[in-house]
């Protein structure tokens, strides 16, 4: 025995390594799958799945122990191996992903794809994850693009959004506001939204800055280039027209080491992603004036050359340069990607000329860039700072930095600059001297001292290489104008600023080593670098002048020092010469040379630095004091450029401040050219220039001054008297609105500088001025409550005081009392009327809800209620304005029509939903603010809150979704969550004091109480949140709970202290109670709330966020149940529904809760109906009707199961055994019902959910049974009007009808009212019925059951006869008769086949496994194997039987699903019988041999070898015929078909056998019919003859089974008749079918030989030739027999034209006697002298033939449709007589089941023959099957067979005549020609009294049979053989008297039978 050890480890979970499939118990498992172990073996482990609700063994060797992350909620474990955090995420997403996939491939979705590269994705994140290799900065990357994937994939699968803070990790609902957490719902989900067609990127920061600064990073890899020489690459970007953008990097080239490849360009602003930038990479030799031609290439790896010899000039070489544009813009782009930048060598022209080239890709040849710089580029967020702190890879310690040749786009605190960029231009220079060819000119640029001396060191050439003590340009050859647009970098401080300038070297350099080194120095240029007022030089072009070098004059040795000392005497730029300068200009070694010049361009980069008067003035602001301009300084400062002013910021805002402090006021007052005032409006300026959209990037540089550089203590007092005086003085005019105006604008700032002075004074320790600095900021905020009170005129300054003041607060705060501050600050605010600024009050109130006055608890209790009662005046304002809007849209409209404007815009509600808006989002501040755990205490705030805004929120909410139909307007989710929050953070007393507060303000809660429950109901109805918002929805239904028990506390009290005699308090406190149920049991039921549906993980979420609300809604109602009390009766049945709602739900604990409140309801029902005395009948009829409506609801809907039934049987059981008395019994019996249906509906549900909707149409009869049973009518109706829906949904529209007809028969024809009409038109029952009869008519006719839809007319029109509802209605219904009779004989109907079907094996529902199967009716031209096709895509795991032989117990039994199929015959219904023997349509016996059957036969053949009969030379054990017995079962099914179901089940099942002598006469007969049949079709010329060919070959010529041959030596032996002379009557049929058939091959051999090719001539020669030797053997053997069908004259008989009867009437007996003569001779011979022979009909024979197929020749039996042709023909035509052929089916019956049945006739006296001439024709109704023989013959009725010689004799001899009745409607033998056009058909006959006396004398059946409608009898056509007999007799005068021929006697067996 083994024994398990349980595990002790409760965390041991293992890994199934391999599949594994064992029998059970053992636990299958797949690879991957994640078991929990619990107990083991030495091999084995006994554990559960976590990814299926699987349990058993398994063997250790295919699992593997993993250490696992567990999650438990209460019994829902949810774990994942591999680690924490983001791979523990991802394993739980791929487990709930893989089973939608799986649904996704058997779909055939189109997100499976997309779902397997995100499913892939996610493995290889998980992989990198868990690796442990990946760095942090990587793996919080791989945690993005994981949470990026799984949203993504979540919303294409519509599963839950998850909600995620910054980090990746998931927020608990519960430590946030409803708001906020709706308000991460509606970010996460745009964000999703607006990803899912993108990639994941890096996040952007939380804080988005508008000014944006960027760093590129290159890395040159390599340079390769054809020069021998070493060069200097100089690398930097340009933009499109080629300007440079940054400093260049310099590297030599070819380096040993690539330590200098690295470098990083910064401040780079945000047009680098916009505008076209390249990387340009200028290339310059160092060597000899000419370069060595080379045919290889050389790399930068390569050896260094030698030193040239050619003194190293720097001559222009190429560029090489790439557009890098898209590479800086694209974020996918590799930062490891290497880059060409291709090389272009210069030729002729200069560097910058081909730059512009190569930018422009103009005049460059087409060549294979072969020679180029290869780089890497990365773009990166950030300035220094920021990419040393996020990419420290990046700044390495050799990495070179270049900035931008320019400010950035923001300077920072402490960012000093003082860059001077000097570009050389150009230069043109004369050629001097006796030389005449141009000079190859070198610039060399120095910064000299005043002295002429050199200052080392200050040149920067480029980043990468340090500073220089001069700049040497590139050498052109031959170049005396060159241009060299070549710059370098000046660095010098600012005391050496002052004293410096930029001298410019001219030289020339020879090609001849030798020459050049004694080259010296020829002119000079130079460029101040200061100008005289203190400025620096502008940034433009500089035409410098050109002053030559005269060594001659020199005074010292240093001829260039001397030079550069002297030159700053003279002019330096061009526009500087004086009048005629041209003349010469001299001074020292220098001399001008006029016609030369220089230009260069300078641009400063200095924060230190101004080229402005106006900054420098106000810098310089104690000279001006001095001098008394400093006002006119200050003034002058208001008109400076703004990009000047925020260079200097920092040097402004200290100059200003130092005015302001320490120079004193000239008066006491202050006016406007004071100097405070004037510092204020210079400080004004600054700020606001700080606060516009283009510099607002420069607010974090004056926040950063304000805090770390601002320094003056004293400043505060002085700035807010000065902004007293401002806003005080707001009267004086236009000019002081706009200073208050601007004033207001900066009041954030001033009150920074204010907090920041003060806070350095408090430093200083002096406790005087803290009292001074509190009135002094008192009367700051007095002047503001002032300013709030003035008048219309200040409108636009208390606007900005409102938007600015919040943001003022939270500074003040640090310098002022909180409480104190919160009073000034609402006393303003309420000094402010309520009708004036509501939307700038609304955004103030919101700004200081988010700072921090509010999280301070004194401040906010007096905040607070102001915010609240603003908002709900606000609110309250909003609704009035709605409610008045409807008044007044007249007078709107009006004023609108008169002004010729638009109505909506003169009630433009923008304005208010703004309003409403901004109050949502104030309310929703404030309640997120009070659910923090850091603001202190929040109660007294709840309360307060709650107090005032909770009715309004609830009233506006309850509009807002009132107006709003798609309940997706983000606003209501926001109030909605906002109404959530406050009943949130409400407690029981908070809640008391509002309702007390309510009462003591309205008189009463009970209006909150119901718009409460209105609301909450409409939420559940029409949530407001998005389906897949989880968590949001999780704490709506827990916060709903809580609402529902706050209003339980107040209907419990107002149930205690109702007064009784109060009905109408009563009546509104039940409605109440009713409301707050149906509320909680909705939300006890609503689907988000149901835990069995969801996946592990989310069900752990939602049970530990809010637990099972469900188990608390339960508990709740139970509670509040047991509370009413007395109360109890009247909630009973009302409640039933809902309690039974919450009761089916899935929890065990739920249903334990609330099953035994239904006995609590029977208990309260019993005792109320005991006490009133109504218990006899039925105490508890109520409760069990109600109980059992629901029951079906509820079910249908899919509720309810197999448990609850079980759990209710035994709880209710219990409590019923453990009453007393009656109750006992009749709670007993209640639950009995309830759960006999709930079994009913549970079977049917079942199996509907895994069956077709056939089956599920039979189980729905089954349910149609049970309600019928228990006498629940509308319940029946509804399953009726559903069964018929599914008939009508799948085209079965017969059957639809059917159905529909029962709901119609539970109707009477009475006018009683129905309780809930359907439709409007149908108010009582007589009206519901005509309509469901109309429908039922219609669907009859579209399923082509026209005789049925005549039954439903035929009942309407007696209703309209009786009720004389006039003759228009009933010339409708007639009319739909007519069609529908036409339709029947016109209409070509496809009868379909029948199958029975028998399931076998208990893989079928048991509902199937019926013992005798199924009986199923065919669709339409449906054979057995389409039929076995369909019920095979229905069952594809079913197996069909090949045999009918019952299976045995291993099928029976078998788990598998076994079919067995096969064809059955119709039984003929009794109609069928009656109208056997009559002259109907042959698509009238069609229809009835296949409709109205509910009985079936098939047979199988068997073979049973007889012994050798004496005297008989055959052996009949070899001839088949004689041993082959039938096996025939015989089926009846529940039902008729067609009926309301297309099959039903077999009820009773016979079998029985079938001698071979009967099957050789059924054999025959089918034959004999087959062969007439297929000669009738024949005879169309369209019509195929190989049938008829192929059947006489067969027939004449049979090579395989012998012919008649085979029946003769069975059967027709003495010897068979002497052993069976009981088989004597099957015998004599026997012999009469062969002799039947000779006619019918002699008829077919004449169609044969009028139709056949000439191909088959000696085919038919030969069928000839056999044909004479059968006819001879049959003619010597049984006698001749004539055709038994009319092959030429046509049964229907047309009338006449009144021209053509005379002639008709005069050659009667002539036609006569010609057909009397001639008759035999026409059959046999298929001739005929009548061209309208193609009109076919049944003749009498095939008329009582119930067997006959119908085929294309008989479509057209008994339609009187033909051409026109046809039409002319037969109005020229005789009349014809039908004569009756003779043969043996003349006056015997068919044999049914192997039994002779012999006629049964009767006599017909003569005055019934005498009365058929004055009366209409009528039919002979014979009800028994056995005497269907009976016809009318004019002269005697055959009731005897004479011997065989007589009748061959008497039919040479004298022929009888038949009268063959044409197709009628019903069953009349006459009809009328419908194609008559010249004659209208003769009037209906009236009613006869003594119909029932005739028909009751020649039929069988003892009941008087049912009065007829006019149309069932017809007279008897015009022309007819009767019709021209009766007129014959009255024209001769023969009497009536006159006996007809005697017929034959008739036999004694035959009239015992009658």
């Amino acid at each position: 025995m083994t024994v398990w050890r349980i595990i002790e480890d409760e965390n041991c979970y293992a890994v199934a390594i391999y599949n594994y499939n064992g029998p059970s118990p053992h636990l299958p498992l797949e690879v991957g799958e994640l078991v929990h172990c619990e107990r083991e073996t030495e091999h084995w482990y006994w554990g559960r799945s976590l990814r299926r609700d699987g349990v058993g063994a398994f063997p250790k060797n295919y699992v593997q122990l993993r250490e696992c992350e567990v999650e438990r909620v209460g019994d829902t474990v949810v774990a994942s191996a591999g680690g924490s955090g983001v791979v523990h995420d991802i394993a739980l997403t791929l487990r709930d992903w893989l089973q939608h996939w799986k649904k996704l491939y058997t779909t055939c979705d189109d997100r499976f794809k997309f779902m397997e590269v995100s499913m892939r994705a996610l493995l290889e994140l998980r992989a990198q994850a868990a690796s442990g290799a990946l760095p942090l900065d990587q793996l919080r990357r791989v945690a993005r693009t994981a949470i990026f994937t799984i949203d993504k994939g979540n919303r294409a699968l519509d599963m839950e959004l998850a909600v995620r803070n910054a980090n990746g990790q998931l927020v608990n609902p519960l430590h946030m506001s409803t708001y906020k957490l709706n308000a991460l719902h509606d970010e996460t989900n745009a964000k999703i939204d607006k990803n899912m067609e993108t990639t994941p990127a890096t996040p952007t920061p939380t804080t988005h800055p508008s000014a944006r600064s960027y760093t590129v990073a290159v890395k040159v890899h390599n340079f390769v280039c054809r020069m021998t020489d070493s060069a200097e690459l100089l690398l930097s970007l340009h933009d499109s027209s080629g300007n440079k953008l940054t400093e260049h990097l310099m590297m030599r080239w070819p380096s040993p080491n690539m330590s200098t490849g690295q470098v990083v360009f910064t401040d780079l602003g945000s047009e680098i992603k916009r505008e076209k930038t390249f990387l340009v990479c200028h290339v310059v030799r160092i060597g000899s004036m000419a370069s060595e031609n080379v045919d290889y290439r050389r790399s930068m790896a390569g050896v260094p050359p030698p030193p040239s010899s050619g003194g190293g000039l720097r001559r222009p070489f190429g560029v090489a340069a790439a557009d890098v544009t898209r590479l800086l813009a694209d974020h996918s782009h590799s930062p490891d990607r290497h880059i060409q930048a291709p090389f272009y060598a210069c030729e002729k022209e200069t560097m910058d000329t081909l730059l512009k080239k190569v930018i422009t890709n103009r005049e460059l040849k087409e060549t294979k860039h072969q020679q180029g710089l290869w780089v890497s580029i990365q773009l990166v967020d950030g300035d220094l700072k920021q990419v040393r702190e996020e990419n420290p890879h990046i700044l390495v310690s050799n990495t070179a930095i270049a900035r931008k040749m320019g400010f950035p786009e923001v300077i920072r605190p402490g960012d000093t600059r003082n860059d001077l960029y000097v570009t050389l231009c150009s230069g043109s220079f004369s050629r001097g001297g006796v030389k005449n060819s141009e000079r190859n000119i070198e610039l060399c640029a120095r910064i000299v001292d005043k002295n002429g001396q050199i200052v080392p060191g200050v040149i920067s050439v480029g980043a990468g290489v340090p500073k220089v003590n001069e700049y040497t340009s590139v050498v052109y050859y031959h170049e005396d104008r060159p241009r060299w647009q070549e710059t370098f970098k000046v660095c010098l401080g600012i005391e050496e600023f002052k004293e410096a300038h930029l001298v410019f070297l001219c030289r020339h350099r020879s090609s001849n080593e030798a020459k050049d080194r004694a080259e010296k120095h020829f002119a000079l240029s130079f460029l101040k670098l200061m100008q005289r007022e203190g400025t620096t030089t502008p940034d433009k072009h500089h035409t410098l002048c050109v002053y030559k070098i005269d060594s001659k004059k020199a005074s010292t040795e240093d001829i260039e020092s001397e030079a550069a000392a002297a030159c700053l005497a003279l002019p330096s730029r061009r526009d500087e010469l004086p009048a005629q300068a041209e003349r010469g200009l001299v001074r020292g070694p220098l001399c001008l040379v006029h016609r030369d010049s220089l230009v260069v361009h300078s641009k400063l980069c200095s924060t230190k630095l101004t080229q402005r008067e106006e900054i420098l003035g106000v810098l310089k602001w104690s000279t001006h004091h001095a001098e008394g301009t400093l006002r006119q300084a200050l003034t002058r400062l208001m008109h400076v450029p703004s990009e000047e002013l925020v260079k200097f910021l920092q040097d402004i805002l200290d100059a200003l401040f130092s005015i302001l402090t320490q120079v004193p006021e000239e008066q006491e007052s202050y006016t406007e050219n004071s100097y405070g005032v004037l510092v204020l409006e210079s400080l004004m300026r600054v700020v606001s220039l700080v606060a516009d959209h283009k510099y607002q990037h420069f607010q974090p540089v004056l926040y950063a001054y304000i805090d770390d550089s601002f320094c003056d203590a004293l400043a505060y007092e002085k700035l807010i008297s000065v902004i007293v005086w401002v806003i005080t003085s707001a009267e004086q005019g236009e000019l002081a609105l706009k200073r208050l105006l601007q004033c207001m604008k900066c009041l954030e700032c001033l009150i920074r500088f204010i907090v920041r002075s003060r806070q350095l004074r408090s430093a200083l320790g002096d406790p005087q001025a803290h009292e001074d600095f509190r009135f002094q900021f008192e009367s700051l905020m007095e002047a503001l409550v002032w300013l709030m009170r003035c008048g219309d005129y200040a409108l636009t300054c208390q606007g900005s005081a409102l938007k600015y003041l919040p943001h003022a607060v939270p500074h003040a705060i640090k310098v002022f009392p909180q409480t104190e501050l919160s009073a000034l600050v609402v006393r303003a605010l309420d000094a402010l009327p309520l009708s004036r600024l509501g939307k700038q009050r609304v955004l103030a109130l919101l700004e200081l809800l988010r700072g921090a006055l509010a999280r301070a608890p004194a401040a906010r209790a007096l905040l607070a209620p102001h915010v609240a009662g603003t908002v709900r005046h606000l609110l309250m304002e909003k609704a009035e304005l709605d409610r008045e809007a409807a008044h007044k849209s007249r007078s709107v409209d009006k004023a609108a029509r008169l002004l010729g404007a638009d109505s909506s815009r003169l009630h433009d509600p923008t304005q208010h939903q703004q309003i409403v808006e901004l109050c949502v989002e104030t309310i929703g501040e404030l309640v997120t603010l009070l659910a923090r755990d850091d603001v202190g205490p929040v109660e007294a705030d709840r309360g307060e809150l709650a107090k005032l805004l909770l009715p309004t929120v609830l009233r506006v909410a309850a509009n807002m979704m009132r107006d709003d139909r798609n309940n997706d307007d983000p606003l209501l989710r926001r109030i909605v969550s906002i109404l959530l929050d406050i009943v949130r953070q409400m407690s029981e007393e908070q809640y008391a004091l509002v309702v007390k507060a309510l009462e003591q303000e309205t008189g009463g809660s009970a209006s909150l109480v119901v718009d409460a429950l209105a609301l909450l109901q409409a939420l559940l109805q029409r949530p407001v949140f998005r389906a897949h918002w989880a968590d949001m929805l999780h704490v709506q239904h827990y916060v709903m709970l809580h609402a529902l028990r706050l209003i339980s506390i107040t209907l419990c009290s107002r149930l205690q202290s109702i007064d009784e005699t109060d009905t109408e308090g009563i009546a509104a406190i039940h409605s109440m109670c009713r409301s707050w149920f149906n509320t909680c049991a909705s939300l006890a039921s609503s689907q988000p709330l149901q835990l069995e549906t969801m996946r592990a993980a989310r069900r752990a979420r939602a049970a530990a966020v809010c637990g099972d609300v469900r188990r608390a809604a339960a508990t709740l109602l139970r509670d509040l149940w047991f509370a009413l009390g007395e109360h109890k009766r009247a909630f009973i049945p009302c409640l039933v529904g809902p309690f039974l709602e919450v009761s089916f739900l899935g929890d065990e604990e739920v249903r334990i809760t609330t099953i035994p409140l239904f006995f609590d309801m029977m208990q309260t029902e019993y005792n109320h109906s005991v006490s009133t005395g109504d218990s006899s009948e039925s105490p508890l009829k109520d409760l069990e009707s109600e109980l059992i409506d629901k029951i079906d609801v509820l079910v249908e809907r899919g509720s309810g199961d197999v448990a609850w039934r079980a759990r209710f049987v035994s709880l209710c059981g219990a409590l019923c055994k453990a009453a007393a008395g009656g109750l006992r019994a009749a709670a007993a019996a209640l639950v009995a019902a309830a759960a006999r249906q709930l079994d009913t509906l549970l079977q049917y549900r079942a199996a509907a959910l895994k069956s077709a909707i056939s089956h599920r149409m039979l189980l729905t009869t089954k349910v149609l049974h049970f309600y019928e049973q228990i006498e629940r009518p509308h319940m029946y109706i509804r399953y009726v009007h559903k069964l018929c829906d599914m008939h009508r949904s799948c085209h079965q529209w017969a059957e639809a009808g059917l159905t529909l007809r029962l709901h119609a028969r539970l109707l009477s024809w009475l006018p009683a009212p129905i309780d809930q009409p359907t439709q409007p038109q149908t108010t009582s029952e007589r009206d519901l019925k005509e309509m469901l009869y109309h429908e039922v008519a219609d669907l009859l006719d579209q399923g082509h059951q026209w005789e049925v839809a005549v039954e439903v007319i035929k009942e309407l029109v007696e209703v309209y006869e009786a009720e004389a509802l006039g003759y228009a209605p009933l010339a409708d219904l007639h009319s739909r008769l007519a069609a529908f009779y036409t339709a029947m004989m016109r209409t070509v109907r496809s009868h379909p086949g029948y199958f029975r079907v028998v399931y076998f094996g208990k893989g079928f529902p048991d509902h199937l496994r019926v013992p005798h199967g199924f009986v199923y009716r065919g669709n339409e031209y449906e054979q057995l194997g389409d039929f076995k096709e369909r019920l095979l895509d229905e069952w594809p795991d079913a197996e069909v039987l090949p045999k009918l032989d019952p299976p045995g117990e291993e099928i029976t039994e078998a788990e598998g699903q076994y079919l067995q199929i096969n064809a059955v015959e119709p039984v003929m219904g009794d109609k069928l019988k009656r109208l056997s023997g009559k002259p109907i349509s042959g698509q009238i016996l069609q229809y009835y041999k296949h409709n109205h059957v509910n009985k079936f036969i098939f047979s199988r053949p068997f073979h049973r070898p007889e012994e050798q009969l004496e005297g008989s030379k055959d052996d009949l054990s070899v001839n088949e015929f004689a041993t082959r017995w039938l096996e025939r079962t015989e089926l009846e099914i529940s039902d008729m078909l067609p009926g309301i179901l297309r099959w039903f089940p077999v009820v009773k099942q016979r079998t029985f056998w079938v001698s071979p002598v009967e099957a050789a006469v059924e054999a025959l007969r089918d034959a004999n019919r087959a062969l007439k049949q297929l000669i009738l079709e024949a005879r169309a010329s369209d019509a195929p003859l190989q049938p008829l060919t192929m059947r006489l070959s067969g027939i004449l010529d049979p090579a395989v089974q012998g012919g008649i041959v085979n029946y003769e030596r069975a059967f027709l032996t003495p010897a068979y008749a002497e052993k069976h002379p009981d088989h004597a009557p099957l015998l004599a049929q026997l012999r009469d079918l062969i002799a039947d058939q000779i006619p019918l091959l002699q008829f077919g051999l004449d169609v044969h030989g009028a139709r056949m090719p000439t191909a088959l001539e000696g085919l038919h020669a030969h069928m000839l030739q056999c044909f004479r030797r059968i006819q001879n053997h049959v003619h010597q053997r049984y006698g001749r027999k004539a055709c038994d069908f009319e092959s030429e004259a046509a049964e229907v008989q047309l009338r006449m034209p009144p021209r053509d009867r005379a002639y008709t009437d005069t050659h009667t007996d002539a036609h006569t006697d010609t057909h009397t003569g001639n008759r035999v001779s026409d059959i046999s011979t298929g001739t005929s002298t009548d061209s309208a022979s193609k009109s076919k009909f049944f003749s009498f024979n095939a008329a009582i033939n119930p067997l006959a197929r119908n085929s294309a020749a008989s479509n057209y039996f008994g339609t009187l449709n033909s051409s026109p042709k046809k039409k002319e023909r037969r109005r020229a035509r005789k009349s014809e007589i039908g004569t009756q052929a003779s043969g043996s089916q003349w006056y015997t019956s068919p044999v049914a089941n192997g039994t002779s049945n012999h006629t049964n006739t009767s006599h017909a006296s003569n005055t019934s023959l005498a009365s058929q001439s004055d009366s209409p024709l009528r039919e002979l109704r014979q009800e028994n099957f056995q005497s269907q023989m009976a016809a009318r013959i004019q002269n005697a009725l055959v009731t005897e067979r004479p011997l065989r010689a007589e009748v061959e004799q008497r039919r040479m001899s004298q022929r009888a005549s038949l009268v063959s009745a044409p197709p009628s409607n019903r069953n009349s033998m006459g009809t009328t020609d419908s194609n008559q056009e010249d004659e209208e058909p003769p009037p209906l006959p009236e009613k006869s009294a003594n119909r029932s006396t005739l028909d009751s004398d020649h039929n069988n059946n003892p009941e008087p049979l049912p009065p007829r409608n006019n149309y069932d009898t017809v007279l008897t056509p015009r022309g007819s053989f009767l019709y021209n007999s009766m007129m014959r007799r009255t024209s001769t005068g023969i009497s009536a008297g006159q006996t007809p021929p005697t017929p034959p006697p008739k036999k004694k067996h035959q009239q015992h039978h009658s």
